[in-house]
Parts: structure tokens; C-alpha cells; sequence
């Protein structure tokens, strides 16, 4: 398994500016990611991250988030290279967030 671990990126666009931690977990053999983005600004109370795969040095899922119209899922991307992720988050009606350079933090 890839990317076990606890990870910090900062994150800096329209609707989010700040330090985004996101864990990684061996859940019986699968992955499990928790995400967490300090304070409310966004009115986040739910991210529930599905149907995590991996390719290689990459993780790919989906995540639904309850703020969303519709709930639509948005797909996430992490790429692994040492203690070092880059990827990103895929939102409808808002386009990609970049996770750029994140570092492993535990």
C-alpha cells in the first residue's frame, strides 16, 4: 500500500486558502483517506472519500461532499514520489484544486 501516513498540503484558491491534512489509512486491506481543512469557511460538515485505487504510485477516488448541489462526486488524484504528493481535486462546477507538494507529516 502507498501513501500510508499523515500528509499536510496548503491549498490557495477561490474557495479555500490554508493548510489541508489528509490521512491515509490501511483499512482491512483497503484504503481509507480522512481529510481534514481547518476552520468552517466552507460550510464543510461531510467528505467522504470512495472507491479509492491504485495505479502505480497513484491513488484515485471519489469524494462526496454535502455541500455540493446534487452531491455529485469529485474526483481526487494523489501521486506519490518519496514523502512527497502532488495531485488533485476535481470539483463540479468549480474545476481542479491542485494539491501541490504536499509533505508527509506522521
Amino acid at each position: 500500500m502507498i501513501g500510508l501516513g499523515k500528509w499536510q498540503a496548503d491549498i490557495d484558491n477561490i474557495l479555500f486558502k490554508g493548510a489541508a491534512v489528509f490521512t491515509i489509512a490501511d483499512e482491512n486491506g483497503n484504503y481509507k483517506i480522512d481529510l481534514e481543512l481547518p476552520g468552517e469557511d466552507l460550510g464543510v460538515t461531510d467528505i467522504d472519500i470512495q472507491n479509492i485505487q491504485e495505479d502505480g504510485d497513484t491513488l484515485t477516488g471519489e469524494a462526496k461532499v454535502d455541500i455540493l448541489p446534487g452531491n455529485k462526486p469529485c474526483e481526487i488524484s494523489l501521486t506519490f514520489t518519496g514523502d512527497v504528493c502532488n495531485g488533485f481535486l476535481k470539483v463540479p462546477f468549480i474545476g481542479k484544486i491542485k494539491v501541490k507538494d504536499a509533505k508527509k507529516i506522521g
